[in-house]
């Protein structure tokens, strides 16, 4: 074999070596993570009670609370979002009802939002969930900084009303 052809051979060996690293790196199932904590306060509720009086599909609780990056820290942002009824208490399950929460972290003056929206278990006689029992959302996008986020939050309630905002966002 001439020497131009074991150059060739090598250069294409190489590229493709260097495409095949690359697809496997996007494609990792031990993606790099950024965590970081928001603590959020106690959120304003209001509730739109749709259909028969009481708890009825499509009901919607519309809430705001304000964003710190440290618990008793000046606010670096706002939640705002909305809570709808989407499956009722069943017989087997009397106790428990299932809301869907949209939720928009906005930072910056509104320039960097976190979206994020996931399915819960609630108590039908109760607007929020159990305190000290974390519930995990996914990030279903961002804009500014978090421009293509994704990753999940875990909220945490406490005691007094506030939340712990856990993210963890894939790089």
């Amino acid at each position: 074999m001439n020497l131009i052809a074991k150059r060739i051979i090598v250069v294409a060996a190489t590229v493709s070596a260097s495409v095949l690293i690359a697809a496997c790196d996007t494609h990792s199932s031990n993606p790099s993570t950024e965590t970081f904590t928001i603590y959020q306060d106690a959120p304003k509720m209001s509730l739109l009670d749709l259909g028969a009086p009481g708890n009825s599909l499509g009901d919607v609780y519309h809430f705001s609370a304000a964003l710190h990056s440290e618990r008793g820290g000046p606010v670096t942002g706002e939640l705002i979002g909305s809570k709808t009824l989407v499956k009722l208490p069943t017989d087997a399950n009397p106790n428990m009802e299932r809301r869907a929460t949209l939720m928009f972290f906005t930072f910056a003056e509104g320039k960097d939002q976190i979206i994020t929206f996931g399915a819960g278990d609630y108590s039908p006689s109760t607007p929020e969930f159990d305190a000290d029992k974390p519930v995990v959302r996914p990030v279903l996008g961002g804009t500014g900084k978090y421009m293509g986020a994704r990753g999940q939050v875990t909220s945490t309630r406490s005691p007094d009303g506030s939340y712990t905002q856990v993210f963890t966002l894939l790089k």
